[in-house]
């Protein structure tokens, strides 16, 4: 494939990727936590059968306890992910060094991270809070690291 192509392809993921945490960030608080909490909900019925077994007010009880961690696990992941897809378009446009790639992809997905968190301020129920910018930017640091390690590990197999 053309690296044009490669680019342009690589684009309209990124774009994707941002339209896809837009519109989790849109949904309204009870939206929202009837996202995260029937996604807990399906996780411990799989894999915990004595989960299935206890009353419905412990089982609401046990993931509302978890629900923090997950949205802020999906933070961390949705934004892993976007540093990564930052990362790897900039790098296929090979324009600029590896430290100008790792700067540029971090501002970019670390300022939209920023711009989401102001978005929520606007969905009923929803805030904006710093915690999450912070989440999230870490999040895009993991992204572009892990990418950076995973190049490193095929060009040293390459040889």
């Amino acid at each position: 494939m053309k690296k044009k192509a490669k680019i342009i392809i690589l684009t309209i993921i990124v774009i994707l990727w941002m339209a896809f945490i837009f519109s989790m960030s849109a949904k309204n608080s009870t939206q929202s936590s009837s996202i995260s909490g029937g996604f807990i909900h399906n996780i411990l019925n799989l894999f915990f059968a004595q989960f299935r077994e206890i009353d419905k007010t412990t089982q609401e009880s046990i993931v509302e306890g978890l629900q923090f961690i997950v949205r802020k696990g999906a933070h961390f992941s949705a934004y892993t992910i976007l540093g990564g897809l930052c990362f790897v378009d900039l790098t296929v446009l090979d324009k600029y060094k590896l430290k100008n790639n790792f700067i540029i992809a971090f501002a970019v997905a670390a300022l939209y991270a920023t711009s989401d968190e102001i978005h929520q301020y606007f969905v009923p129920g929803r805030s904006c809070e710093l915690r999450d910018v912070m989440i999230d930017s870490c999040g895009v640091l993991f992204g572009i690291t892990v990418v950076i390690v995973f190049n490193k590990v095929i060009d040293k197999i390459k040889g």
